[in-house]
Order: C-alpha cells, then structure tokens, then sequence
C-alpha cells in the first residue's frame, strides 16, 4: 500500500470516528431522559426495556451507515439507505415509549439526522431536517413528558438543531472528498506521464525506422521480381537491402540506448516528483560535478529501483536521497522510513543492479536499518568507465 493510499484509508477512518461521535449526543440525551425518569419516579420497566432495545438497534444501524459512507466498503454502501430506515424506525419507537424531549430522548432524534443526510443532496437534508424537526414538535405537543417543555421553545431548539448539526457532519465528508479527489488526480497524472512516455517513444522509433523499412521492402520486392530475369542487378538491389537493414539496425540501437541510458539529476527530479505526487517526503542532496557520467548512469538506475520499491513494497512517508563523493570513490544513500517487516529486501531488480555496479568495481547493499528505515547503498568509483 502507497502512502498516499495509506494516507485516504486513515482519512476515511478519522472521518468514520468523527461521524461516530455523533452517537455521544444521542447517549447523553438518552441517559438525561432516563435520569429525570427515574428521580421522578415514572420509570416505567416495559417502556424503559422497549427504548433500551431501540437504542441499541439504533446505535448498531448508524454505526453501519456511518462506516458505509465514510469507509466505503462496498457490500456496505448498498446498504446505506436500509440502515437509514431501520435506525429511524428505532429514534420513532423510542419516542413514542419516552418522550421528544430535546433536553432528553429527542436527542437520539437529533442525532439521526445529522448523521442520515451526510451525503443527501440540500434540498433533501432541508426537508428530511425540517420534517424530524416538526415531527418531533408534533409528538411533543400530545406527550410533552416529565419537564413538560415549552412547544414553542422545543420548536426552536429542534429548528436550530436539526438545521445546523448535519452540516457540521457534512464538512468532514466534504473535506474527506476533497483529499480522495486529490488523490485521484496524482493517480491519474502519475499514469499519463507514463503513458506520454510511450508514446515519445513509439513516434521516435517510427520516425527513425518508418522510412527505412518501407523502402527495404520496396527494395526486397523487387529483388525478388529480378531474381530470375537479372541477377546481377537483383544482387545489387539486396545489397542495397543489407546496407538499409543494417543503417536501421544501427538507428534503433541508438534509440533504445538513448532511452536507456539515464541522467542523474533528471531521474532524482523524476523520483523527488512521482514520490511526492503519491504523498512521500523526498529529500535529495545532490552536490553538483560528484560522479562523472560514467558512475552518474548506474546511479541513476539505483535511484529509479529505489523510488519504485518505496512505492510498491512500503508504507513510507519521507525519504532521503545523498550522495557523496570521497578518496575516488562516490557513495549513493537511499534510504527510506517504510522497510517491511518479515519480507525479502533484496528483489531481483535489486539484484540486476548490483551486477551493473559491479561490472564498473562498485557494490550495492539494501536492508533494514533495525529503526524502521530501509537503506540502499550504492558505491563505484567516481570515475569509473563502463
């Protein structure tokens, strides 16, 4: 897991908890009730055993719907809709055996709503707000319960409420969205820089041996056309072909080198901005004229493997990458905060590039620091030839 994905997972989790805390209000409001029910003395065993259990059915609906909206677990957001219903069937069932008090179990209607309308459209959280508010008022009027509460002052209190508290919920998706948007976007970027490579290169390549190998074709045609009527002059057309196949053979090995062969600078500018596009720090120090091109080449490769297993195989969020040069030879440090634990460090990319640094007299580690970081360490000579 990247750490930019790591770091929406988390966001989801803190959005999911801080949803959830939503329930606090519809506790407090039920315990309030359930005191005042009991210093008064009405407490009624049946009703207070029938509001107990809606309670709890209450609590385990919106928890769920609180998780499909925030986590996002598929099997769950086609759900949300039913958890909706059920746990407003539980807030109707406990006022109807308490009361709408909103200094009380009224709360428990408060906080359904707030949590409900989270991703409704406007209109809809309006009037899904403003009918609970008026439903609730409704009920207060035929049963206005132990306080007997002021109609006019609950129809105030549940306005303001039910009108205001959903959009204090509504932020933390709103701003959930926002990150995982953000992300999507890096993740889109990240594919279409790679996907423009391509292409670059497929239109150099046919640039290059587009022409070339039209005409050897023409040419072998007609070769083989002559074959049987001048032989001579057939030869000389083949000829022709050997020498374009092998100006062809020559372009294209020139294409594919220029490819290959990476700058240092340029590949550190290309991992500092992939890696920070997926959410990790990157830190480079990088002093100018170290290594000559020769050693700057592998580097390069080194930096390149580095980068693209910090984002495979770890959870990072920074990394450092130094380079130093001393006594004719140049050391490269990658290191990182994300080394996995219980797996191979060295993979076979690795393992390539240690043979390439070792063709020039140079050597490569990588693994664990034992404090949670992950070091690779490249060494050659600094003006070592290739």
């Amino acid at each position: 897991m990247s750490a930019m994905t790591a770091a929406v997972h988390r966001a989801r989790r803190l959005t999911m908890w801080s949803l959830a805390f939503t329930l606090v209000l519809a506790w407090f409001g039920a315990l309030a009730g359930a005191v005042l029910h009991i210093s008064e003395g009405r407490a009624d065993p049946v009703r207070f055993a029938v509001a107990g259990v809606a309670l709890a059915v209450f609590n385990w609906y919106v928890w769920r719907f609180i998780r499909a909206v925030s986590v996002r677990w598929p099997e769950e957001a086609r759900e949300s809709r039913r958890y909706a219903l059920y746990s407003g069937i539980a807030v109707l069932v406990i006022l109807l055996v308490q009361d709408a008090d909103p200094s009380g179990f009224g709360m428990v209607a408060i906080a359904w709503v707030s949590v409900v309308t989270v991703r409704a459209g406007r209109l809809a959280s309006i009037l899904l707000a403003a009918g609970t508010a008026v439903f609730c008022v409704l009920l207060l009027s035929v049963n206005p319960g132990i306080q007997e509460f002021p109609v006019e002052v609950a129809a105030i209190v549940y306005g303001v409420m039910c009108l205001t508290v959903p959009y204090a919920n509504k932020l933390w998706i709103w701003i959930l969205d926002l990150g995982e948007q953000a992300h999507a976007s890096k993740d889109a970027e990240a594919r279409l820089a790679v996907t423009e490579e391509r292409l670059r290169f497929a239109r150099d390549l046919h640039d290059l041996v587009g022409h070339s190998l039209s005409v050897i074709a023409v040419k072998s045609e007609l070769a083989g056309k002559l074959a049987t009527i001048d032989a001579a002059r057939a030869a000389e057309e083949m000829t022709v072909v050997r020498g374009l196949a092998q100006d062809s053979l020559r372009q294209i090995r020139e294409a594919v080198r220029g490819y290959r062969v990476l700058d240092l600078a340029s590949e550190l500018d290309s991992v500092r901005a992939i890696l920070e596009a997926d959410g990790v720090r990157c830190e480079i120090d990088l002093p100018p004229g170290a290594v000559g091109p020769e050693t700057a080449a592998p580097f390069a490769w080194v930096v390149r493997e580095s980068a693209t297993n910090i984002l495979r195989h770890s959870s990072a969020t920074w990394c450092r990458v130094s380079l130093r040069a001393a006594d004719g030879s140049a050391v490269l440090e990658v290191v990182n905060d994300g080394a996995a634990t219980g797996s191979d460090p060295a993979g076979t990319g690795l393992a390539g590039l240690g043979e390439r640094l070792a063709a020039i007299g140079g050597s490569l580690t990588a693994q664990p620091t034992g404090d949670g970081r992950f070091l690779v360490r490249a060494t050659a000579p600094t003006g070592a030839a290739a």
